[in-house]
């Protein structure tokens, strides 16, 4: 386990890149989280985390990322779920009193598009639907056009991979997969629920992507449906 110190820089960098998708520095750290450190010891504290395994840092920056255990660890140990604010339960809830399957597609449209990241339902094994690939492939990470190809593949894919999906997922809380655990692939981050009638709804996105907003999406949708 990191200690606190070690925990809260991690948890900045990840929720700072996350935002910015820019490496994280220690000055930034110092002009805008008010943690009462010196550059120099949240530089040792930076190194430290790197050498662990939880950061690394392009060879273009001095900045840092998190890295697949950083994300992980941030997750299991450090993520906060949020208490859903009330205009986005508004939104979800004013949605319709369509059939449930149309409602899910609809909120889905609204997630997708609330979050930036693709929305996929398994309505069963071959009944698939998915939103959001234009917003998905709108972000920083994509402008690499070999990992957009290699990303659009999941699409081609998703119907054999979804029993692989199924397996993971329980029913009483949403669950997140990352890197090399997502079935869906290592360069993408994974946050699924099961709804009734064993409906899978998730939410695809960048490995940088707002697990604890997206979480906290699908935790609401699990006590709705």
């Amino acid at each position: 386990m990191l200690d606190e110190r070690k925990s809260k820089i991690l948890e900045l960098i990840i929720e700072n890149y996350t935002k910015s998708a820019e490496p994280i520095g220690s000055s930034f750290l110092v002009d805008n989280c008010s943690l009462d450190l010196s550059g120099a010891t949240i530089r040792n504290e930076m190194r430290d985390l790197e050498e662990n395994g939880y950061l690394t840092h392009p060879h273009t920056s001095s900045g840092r990322i998190p890295t697949e255990l950083g994300y992980k660890y941030y997750v299991e140990n450090i993520m906060q779920v949020k208490t859903i604010s009330k205009k986005i339960a508004d939104n979800l809830n004013i949605i319709s009193e369509e059939k449930a399957d149309d409602e899910l597609k609809t909120i889905a449209k609204n997630i997708s598009e609330k979050t930036g990241n693709a929305v996929i339902i398994a309505f069963g094994a071959g009944s698939l639907y998915y939103t959001g690939i234009k917003n998905l492939f709108s972000q920083p990470e994509f402008h690499d056009y070999s990992y957009m190809v290699s990303v659009s593949a999941i699409f081609d894919q998703c119907e054999d991979t979804i029993g692989d999906i199924y397996k993971n997922i329980l029913k009483d809380k949403p669950i997140i997969l990352i890197g090399e655990n997502n079935p869906f692939g290592s360069m993408c981050g994974l946050i699924g629920v099961k709804l009734k009638n064993n409906i899978l709804f998730m939410v695809l996105g960048p490995v940088r992507m707002d697990y604890s907003t997206n979480y906290t999406l699908l935790d609401y949708l699990l006590k709705k449906f």
